[in-house]
Order: structure tokens, then sequence, then C-alpha cells
């Protein structure tokens, strides 16, 4: 399909040395140098450094554009965008030393990244997934088996709640994922969002990956490393 949506997905370590100085801060906007300020031990705020110092550099590099003199611009839910008539759609996740950042120019996209750890993955089942999901996750199997399959769940729901942009407005047991297939599906739409979604779902190294995108059967789906 000569119109499907081309989705780059960046990643990067945020212990690379170029996105962690004086440099890398200095690209920050002056609200992201308070929040750079106010984690509470230095391993969180050189991840959010890294994290946001990526995230500029690798949307300078696709609009053509200044790292510094990005601006964004963030709807009600305070989901970010570039300010100005851009149409670039992206997202980032990071989780311990790892980010990822999905990036668009036709469509929304949702990413999210977890480190697999153990949880009471049981219990956050009941508490937040849909019944389906939570009875796909826990069906006879071995622990370690269950908390793969929770994580990714967690990761493609976390997905798709962030390509719509809603934040926690969207209750996660309104709508339903599949992931007894080769390939992750919507079984239940959720209720602010269309009903066709292409979402995709990925496990490496111990890190679980998801990537959503609404409204498309299909992308292209382009991966780089920073």
């Amino acid at each position: 399909m000569a119109d499907r949506p081309q989705v780059l997905v960046w990643s990067w370590s945020l212990q690379d040395d170029s996105l962690t100085g004086e440099r890398a801060a200095a690209l920050l906007s002056d609200d992201e140098k308070a929040r750079h300020r106010g984690f509470a031990t230095p391993d969180l705020g050189r991840r959010f450094l890294a994290a946001h110092a990526g995230l500029r550099g690798v949307l300078a590099r696709h609009a053509g554009l200044e790292a510094r003199t990005l601006a964004f611009v963030t709807n009600e839910f305070g989901k970010p965008r570039l300010a100005g008539d851009r149409a670039v759609h992206f997202n980032l996740s990071h989780s311990e030393e790892r980010a990822v950042l999905a990036v668009c120019d036709t469509a929304e996209v949702g990413i999210d990244l977890e480190y697999g750890r153990p949880v009471e993955h049981a219990d956050l089942a009941r508490r937040y997934f849909h019944p389906d999901e939570t009875a796909a996750i826990l069906r006879p199997r071995d622990i370690e088996e269950q908390r793969r399959a929770f994580f990714r769940t967690w990761t493609l729901k976390e997905a798709v709640v962030k390509a719509l942009g809603c934040g926690l407005s969207i209750e996660l047991d309104s709508f339903a994922v599949a992931i007894d297939g080769p390939t992750p599906r919507l079984l239940l739409a959720p209720p602010s969002g269309p009903s066709t979604w292409w979402l995709q779902a990925a496990a490496t190294d111990g890190f679980y990956r998801a990537l959503a995108v609404p409204g498309v059967d299909e992308v292209e789906l382009i991966q780089r490393t920073v």
C-alpha cells in the first residue's frame, strides 16, 4: 500500500555520555531543566536528561531544525507535540537504561517500553485489565510465561492509551488486546478511539516494547539506533 504510514522507531542508551553532560543539558527548555533538577536521585535525573536530549536530537534531524530551538505544546492530558504547524507525531518511552521514540508524519503513534521485572502480575491484571486479558494471562502455565504475557499486554495497552493522548481518562479495562497469535490485535476498541489499529509487540534483552497506530491496519516500520 503506497499510502500506508511510515513509522520510525528510534532507540538509544541512557548511558550515552553525549546525552548526559552539560552540552546535553543546554538543549533542554527551562521547564525541562526544572524537571531535571527535581528528581530525587542522580540516576533518575541522568535518565531524564538522556531521554529528552535524545528526543530533541532525533526530532531536530527529522524536522530539519536545531535541537535547542524546538518548542513543545501539550494537549489537555499532557501529550506533547511540536509547536507550530509541523505535523510530526511522536511518542517517547524509557525504562531502566533504554529509551525508544516513535515518529510519524501522517498518523498518531504510541509506544511503551518496560523492563521485565518481578511484579504481582496476577493482582495487577485482575485490578486493571479487561477480564478477557486477565484470563489469557493467568491461564494454566508457569509463572515466567504468565509474567511475559502480562508485560506484553501491559505495554500494548499503554501504547494504545498513549497513541490516543487521553492519559488516565481512559480506563484500562475499557478495551482489550489479544496476544495469542503471531501478531497482537485489538479485541475491544477503546471508547474514545477508532476500531482499526495496527499493533506491534517485541521483547529483547529483558525489555518489552509495544507500538500502536490508530486508524490504520498496515504501516511501514523502520527501526533505527541513535
